[in-house]
């Protein structure tokens, strides 16, 4: 049987050239000089995620110069026995409560928290009384600082420093200036669940209208694909204070998430309280748009 030089060299080609393409393939681009002004390439842009719908952030960052849109459609909360124990029931509606997040680099984005309309009801069932509010809510700017894992990996870590604006009315909101930062964790787990962690301190002002107390804010939450594009997650989260004899805040949470193409995401959940501090009940419908 005779041989063709021509295909041997070829084929010997072929065999030096393959592996070398491979090694490319696998190796992450380059994404160090992306910013705000120069955009990550959308074939280049990392898995999408986001910080809702549970209350555990995420350590991984919007890409250098694209936008995400992380909004409640409306949440309702409900409780039925204010901290006080007394006899108000307080009833709270919010609608297009937004986060708008922004690429920087890629490794930060900024975030601006907008609850661009909120209703709150508190109902006196002893005497009958009702007062409502209505307006929009305090903004919050808030900072994530990615430090490993944000394109790749089995653990990601990040770190948040925010600070509240008061921008609602006094009937709303307190008037105060106030902010915290939060470690940000993230681990794959075995069995395709994934691992959020979340744990931080906020600055909070006063219900005596001077000075400030720290508030210790920590969450856990996992999370799982169920099947095709649709998910869920559970999620336990505490709010403790350091102001004397202060109750303790916390809730048990869950929802589904379903994908919708590459850039889109729907959700829903609910919120429910285990501790007399924290309210009863709340239920949330909201959206992610990536651009």
């Amino acid at each position: 049987m005779s041989h063709c030089p021509a295909l041997t060299n070829f084929a010997a080609l072929l065999c030096c050239l393959l592996p070398a393409a491979a090694r490319a393939e696998d190796k992450p681009a380059d994404k160090s000089h992306d910013s705000l002004f120069s955009p990550t390439p959308a074939a280049q842009m990392r898995e999408f995620d986001t910080d809702r719908p549970d209350k555990t952030n995420s350590p991984h960052t919007v890409d250098a110069g694209h936008l995400q849109l992380e909004m409640d459609v409306f949440a309702v909360t409900h409780d039925r026995h204010t901290p006080a124990r007394d006899f108000v029931r307080n009833d709270n509606w919010t609608f297009a409560n937004a986060n708008l997040r922004i690429g920087l680099t890629n490794s930060v984005d900024l975030q601006l928290l907008i609850p661009f309309y909120q209703v709150n009801r508190d109902k006196d069932v002893s005497v009958g009384t009702l007062a409502k509010q209505q307006g929009i809510g305090d903004l919050t700017i808030l900072v994530k600082k990615n430090f490993w894992g944000n394109d790749g990996g089995k653990t990601a870590g990040a770190l948040a420093l925010f600070v509240k604006a008061p921008t609602a009315n006094h009937f709303l909101g307190n008037g105060k200036v106030e902010g915290g930062a939060v470690i940000l964790l993230g681990a794959s787990l075995p069995g395709d669940f994934d691992l959020g962690f979340n744990t931080g301190v906020s600055v909070i002002a006063n219900d005596t209208g001077s000075g400030h107390h720290a508030e210790f804010v920590n969450s856990v939450s996992v999370s799982r694909k169920i099947v095709g594009p649709l998910s869920a997650y559970a999620e336990f989260w505490s709010n403790l204070s350091a102001q004397s004899h202060a109750p303790v805040m916390a809730t048990v949470d869950g929802g589904l998430l379903l994908m919708l193409g590459k850039n889109v995401q729907l959700d829903a959940g609910v919120n429910l309280g285990v501790t007399r501090a924290a309210p009863d009940v709340q239920t949330f419908f909201g959206v992610t748009l990536r651009f």
